[in-house]
């Protein structure tokens, strides 16, 4: 049978897509924030997956069960809470911030429902935390499940995303089961080995180098790739910035064509953290170039009418699917689970259309809520 799993702190679903991609049937994601389970039921349901709101803070895993009708035992459970708490990019509060106490709630699931496996996933700086007590308390926790729990620092960009993206993983296995985390596919182009088993990163020009500038007549058909508003002087400071640099006034970084992406950042509450600069043109990428950067495919979509604030934050939270592929099919492997990707495929053009605004009315109700920030205004 295909193996069964459910994603908690689903977001709009990026892990989950990587489980999907190899052959795991994602039953349900589970998450407070209702924008991003609209997205996740628009790029899931068609692959068998449905997004419930829910608090994960209160909510027992007997209780998410009956919340998606799922009947038996899971072979997985897999999550990423919220990373802010424990993120270099935040205050770091941990668990004075009291989303950071959801990294125990995940081992509370897992101890409610006992499932075959997890995966676990956040930031590399939770490892660093209290000095390192925090990832170590957690572990220490979900071993006492009687799992065989292994943890490690992965970077996205050596699993084909191209961006410089690292984060802390634990899986948890049943006792006595042995596992290694996936050997990388991609290395830096100076140590890609004569043997081929390993390729050159892919660059930011590989990601998106294909697509056209936003606001041309062949952007309109491409799916979330629209234009950000910048002010006169915003994109004369664009164009003066070089590939690979920062802007020292504004901060904005510039992308380089034949390098990985800068980290993708998501935000929270009000802040909106500066999207990087196209390599060629002058404005920041478009939210179909960043999910690019994220390693999801055009099929990913965000349908009308979620903000495009909403997007980016989804963008940036979400973990790149082929880094997430990697490890489970590892598990997969170990476990000795029949995956067969034909079952999770699913068919995206089933799905009912994304968007019923015009782009005239997309940027007409962009326009209506401008504030001085939002025009890039230096």
């Amino acid at each position: 049978m295909t193996p069964r799993a459910i994603e908690l702190f689903c977001g709009c679903g990026g892990l989950s897509t990587g489980l999907l991609d190899t052959g795991i049937q994602v039953l349900a994601g589970f998450d407070h924030d209702a924008p991003s389970i609209r997205t996740f039921n628009y790029n899931h349901q068609y692959r068998g997956g449905y997004g419930h709101v829910a608090d994960l803070a209160s909510t027992s895993g007997a209780e998410l069960l009956e919340i998606a009708d799922i009947k038996g035992k899971l072979d997985l459970i897999a999550g990423g809470p919220p990373c802010q708490p424990f993120s270099i990019a935040g205050k770091q509060r941990g668990l004075d911030d009291k989303r950071g106490n959801l990294i125990f709630r995940f081992a509370d699931i897992v101890r409610d429902l006992s499932p075959t496996a997890f995966i676990f996933e956040n930031v590399p700086n939770l490892t660093k935390m209290e000095g390192g007590g925090l990832a170590d308390q957690l572990q220490t926790e979900l071993a006492r499940l009687g799992y065989e729990v292994y943890a490690s620092v992965l970077n996205a960009a050596e699993y084909g995303v191209p961006q410089a993206r690292k984060r802390f993983f634990l899986v948890g296995l049943p006792a006595g089961v042995n596992f290694e985390f996936p050997t990388p596919t991609h290395t830096a182009a100076a140590t890609v080995d004569l043997f081929g088993e390993t390729k050159p990163y892919l660059t930011v020009a590989d990601a998106i180098g294909d697509l056209p500038d936003v606001g041309t007549d062949r952007a309109r058909d491409i799916p979330n790739h629209e234009p950000t508003m910048h002010s006169a002087k915003m994109v004369e400071a664009f164009r003066k910035l070089l590939p690979g640099t920062r802007d020292k006034k504004s901060f904005h970084d510039r992308l380089h064509a034949d390098r990985l992406s800068y980290t993708l950042r998501a935000g929270s509450g009000n802040f909106s953290p500066l999207r990087p600069v196209h390599y060629k043109y002058d404005r920041v990428i478009s939210v179909r170039e960043s999910a690019r950067i994220q390693g999801m495919d055009d099929n990913f979509i965000w349908p009308d009418p979620l903000p495009r604030l909403q997007q980016y934050r989804q963008v940036g939270n979400a973990v790149p699917p082929p880094l997430a592929r990697a490890v489970a099919a590892r598990m997969a492997e170990v476990l000795g689970w029949d995956t067969s990707t034909d079952e999770t495929k699913g068919d995206p053009s089933t799905r009912p259309p994304a968007f019923y605004l015009t782009h005239e009315e997309r940027h007409a109700g962009r326009v209506a809520k401008l504030r001085g920030a939002s025009l890039g205004a230096l």
